[in-house]
């Protein structure tokens, strides 16, 4: 099965470049749309002209026949395709120009490892500690609670999508659906020396979620700073939390993903729910 076209039709940097393409129109840049156009965004030669560069240049990275173009060309193409600064660094790590020197991803130590998990046991908060294809490496204990009754529980996406009841659990499902999608295609450019990992994951999400597969195609990317997110949880009820994104330079991409309660009826109900004391039929959807 064919999850993507860019895996396909030229390689990921050229399937980026068609997306991003379609969604900018000429009167983005003040041009004259003119009449019977065959392409919903700009033409070929209009990015080309608006980067600085030639058409056959433009053509031959669309169809992946140059696929390492120079940082100034990447800086044409991030004005010409109107890229905010998350999809700016995702062109620059497709094409090579935002590489670290010599290509690898450092993972994070056995050592710093255990002290993160230190960390997230003493966090109040549900907590977990996710890696840039957001397996989730660890939790505590409030952030077990939290996702209790989901499984598959080893990696965000693949719960979000793949978990029975994750529609009903997440009361806002097709956003965050998009938005696990745009993280992880966020992450595809710089997953440095495990790029089969990605690849399996989209591969086994794509084959089971309509969703997923459609979202994927589209090419949308989104950067993870803080969020609200709405649970609706089988035991503790309608849940509001403010979902903070702890970066760890020097790791894997890894993250820290801290669930602060938005109010005073969710914090109540998360110490109902850490406590021994609420039954497993308690309080339910609400």
């Amino acid at each position: 099965m064919t999850v993507s076209r860019g895996h396909s039709s030229g390689g990921p940097l050229a399937a980026f470049l068609r997306a991003r393409r379609n969604r900018v129109q000429p009167e983005h840049h003040r041009l004259a749309p003119g009449a019977q156009r065959q392409v919903p965004g700009l033409r070929r030669d209009e990015v080309a002209f608006l980067a600085g560069i030639s058409t056959d240049y433009y053509v031959r990275l669309e169809q992946g026949r140059e696929r390492r173009p120079s940082r100034a060309v990447v800086k044409g193409l991030c004005q010409a395709l109107l890229l905010d600064d998350v999809a700016a660094r995702y062109l620059r790590e497709l094409s090579g120009a935002g590489a670290a020197v010599g290509g690898e991803v450092r993972c994070m130590d056995t050592d710093r490892l255990d002290a993160v998990r230190r960390l997230l046991g003493s966090m109040a908060v549900p907590a977990l500690l996710v890696n840039r294809w957001l397996d989730i490496v660890d939790s505590n204990t409030p952030g077990a609670l939290l996702h209790e009754g989901l499984v598959p529980r080893d990696n965000y996406a693949r719960l979000v999508f793949l978990a029975p009841g994750a529609q009903a659990f997440f009361t806002e499902w097709p956003e965050l659906a998009r938005c696990v999608v745009a993280a992880l295609r966020a992450q595809a450019g710089s997953s440095g020396a495990r790029p089969a990992r990605l690849a399996q994951l989209v591969k086994e999400l794509a084959a089971h979620s309509d969703v997923f597969r459609a979202a994927w195609g589209g090419h949308h990317l989104y950067e993870k700073t803080i969020d609200r997110k709405l649970f609706r949880h089988p035991r503790a009820g309608s849940l509001a939390l403010d979902q903070h994104v702890l970066e760890l330079p020097g790791s894997e991409g890894h993250r820290i993903w801290a669930f602060h309660p938005a109010d005073d009826a969710t914090s109540d109900a998360l110490l109902r729910l850490a406590s021994p004391a609420l039954p497993s039929g308690g309080r339910g959807p609400v």
